[in-house]
């Protein structure tokens, strides 16, 4: 028997993140506003692709209605501001879900975000543990976990499900990553636990055959960032706009690259 499809009603919108004013705060349509109309928060829950979730304020003044405090962070965690195409399910009660879809058209897959362990976000700072987890220390040394039945490879060759007790973060590649101006925001949490200092310094970062580049690391608003050698380590490695790479520190000033 032919199964019936059931179209979804729940109320959406969509955004394009183009120029800057999207970058400080998003704007809800109005003709959208009435689907709010009987709310009293003024907060709201994004959850993305990933599952996650943060908190953002909504606030209104002449102009509109935005999402204003905590949506930079999902922005930045969720690597956004390349005319990416967003929508926005309402779920009632101030959640929405957002699904990605980068400018290609192609619909961004539920891969762990960037400094992101699956877990909820908090008056939109990241939250330092994930969900069911009361070990705030683990989170913090390993910046985002794997969910159950992923697996890996290191670059190069094929591995086996990818398991490390050591700090590592999760980050997907964007153009900035892989095209001028060729950095890699390195999470919070990670340099938390890897002790990173504020000065610039050089790290080694590692692909499966041993070979080993030295990249900088500086510091800038708040984070550090891989930059000077980092473009020959991407290119030399072919990685492209989409893949998913996982860092792995395995000492002070190293790191093993995988991508998943």
């Amino acid at each position: 028997m032919e199964r019936l499809k059931i179209e979804d009603v729940r109320p959406h919108f969509f955004k394009i993140i183009y120029g800057e004013d999207v970058k400080q705060h998003l704007r809800i349509p109005p003709a959208f506003m009435k689907h709010l109309s009987q709310e009293k928060s003024n907060r709201a829950t994004l959850t993305g692709p990933s599952g996650s979730h943060w908190s953002v304020t909504v606030s209104t003044d002449a102009n509109g209605t935005y999402l204003q405090k905590g949506w930079k962070e999902f922005m930045k965690e969720n690597s956004l501001g390349d005319n990416e195409f967003l929508t926005f399910r309402y779920d009632g009660n101030m959640q929405f879900y957002v699904k990605i879809f980068n400018k290609s058209g192609v619909k961004r897959e539920a891969v762990p975000v960037s400094g992101n362990s699956n877990g909820k976000r908090a008056r939109g700072r990241p939250r330092k543990r994930p969900v069911g987890s009361q070990d705030l220390h683990k989170q913090q040394l390993h910046g985002s976990e794997e969910g159950p039945g992923q697996s890996s490879r290191i670059i190069g060759k094929t591995a086996k499900p990818f398991i490390s007790q050591s700090p590592h973060f999760t980050a997907g590649m964007t153009k900035a990553n892989v095209e001028k101006p060729f950095f890699l925001r390195i999470p919070r949490s990670f340099s938390a636990a890897a002790q990173l200092p504020p000065s610039r310094r050089k790290v080694v970062l590692r692909d499966s055959a041993g070979k080993a580049w030295d990249v900088i690391c500086i510091k800038g608003q708040g984070n550090h960032y891989l930059s000077g050698g980092w473009r020959s380590f991407a290119r030399h490695n072919n990685l492209k706009q989409g893949d998913v790479c996982k860092f792995e520190l395995v000492s002070i000033d190293e790191m093993q690259v995988h991508v998943l």
